[in-house]
């Protein structure tokens, strides 16, 4: 789906352009035009790159899944890749997923293409036929600063929803000690390193655009793309905080598990050798010999019991003197 806006300084916006309206439009100066490709078909994706001629390269990476969050410069546009996240619902488990978001900044045009829908363009969406002269008026930077800042605002309350995660795993940590808390726990660590991954190039991309300067965003729009920027920073901190305390609960279960294994094996052994006295006795008055001078004694099998038990004592009292229990 091909969602497209024109809007000229003092004239009034226009809303799905045509091939021919978007071409013309291309040549007007003092405009802006936003093209959104959303979910497109091959034909859509090609019209498209027939219509602002960008490189294959470009082109390439829009076609490639999860590429990486970059900014580069064709001399007549910029193309940036970024990544927008959410949770969705599978099944009785929250699973996290991430959608590429390539935009290509130009003089006098935004175009954006994603292959799913994403939140935050359908809000900017929006909020361009409200506000049209404040996000278009005055070149992309305003339009593009929008549709960043929109995108970075959902990352929050998918961090927040870790946050949870993490405190819960903490609580569950010695109660739970079992396959299902061991895999909860991997995962939960395998989201927030996915997250590092991409919030940390994508931190540098925007700090490369507010640091270089460039002929498509206005010198006094960049301090807009600085607080995007202070933004993501903050949000790879809060990702590096969790990564570490998850590897701090790795550690600690882990730990946690070998005391319990240790415990076990401690009084396994305590039993085996406790036991193993009684053992040799048993065994002993169980060897067929023909004379055996007890097997006539009246208190022969009285002994045996008492001498089982007694030596059982002895060794148990033994291990508590020397405080092995």
């Amino acid at each position: 789906m091909i969602t497209s806006f024109f809007y000229k300084k003092g004239g009034e916006i226009e809303t799905n352009l045509s091939r021919a309206r978007l071409l013309s439009a291309l040549s007007e100066k003092g405009g802006l035009l936003w093209v959104d490709l959303e979910e497109p078909s091959e034909f859509e994706s090609d019209s498209l790159v027939e219509i602002f001629n960008f490189h294959p390269l470009a082109v390439e990476d829009c076609m490639t899944d999860q590429s990486q969050p970059k900014l580069d410069d064709y001399d007549e546009y910029l193309f940036m890749v970024v990544h927008a996240i959410a949770m969705h619902d599978k099944g009785s488990k929250r699973e996290l997923r991430t959608v590429e978001l390539d935009i290509f900044i130009g003089e006098n045009f935004v175009v954006t293409f994603h292959k799913e829908p994403l939140a935050s363009v359908t809000q900017v969406r929006e909020l361009v036929q409200k506000k049209t002269s404040a996000l278009m008026g005055s070149g992309p930077g305003l339009l593009v600063h929008s549709l960043l800042d929109h995108l970075v605002d959902r990352y929050l309350p998918v961090l927040n929803e870790y946050d949870e995660k993490i405190d819960s795993l903490e609580k569950e940590m010695f109660r739970h000690t079992t396959k299902d808390f061991l895999k909860t726990l991997l995962q939960v660590k395998q989201d927030v390193f996915h997250l590092r991954r991409i919030v940390g190039p994508q931190r540098d991309t925007l700090y490369s655009l507010t640091r270089d300067s460039s002929a498509f965003i206005r010198t006094e729009h960049l301090m807009y793309f600085r607080d995007v920027y202070d933004h993501l920073f903050r949000i790879y901190g809060m990702a590096e905080a969790y990564h570490e305390n998850l590897n701090n609960i790795l550690q600690v279960y882990f730990s946690y598990s070998s005391f319990r294994l240790n415990e076990v094996l401690k009084h396994l052994t305590v039993l085996a050798t406790v036991t193993m006295p009684p053992v040799i006795i048993a065994s002993i008055y169980g060897m067929n010999f023909k004379h055996f001078p007890e097997l006539e004694w009246a208190l022969g099998y009285p002994f045996a019991i008492g001498l089982c038990v007694l030596s059982s004592l002895v060794t148990l009292v033994w291990m508590k003197f020397k405080k092995w229990i």
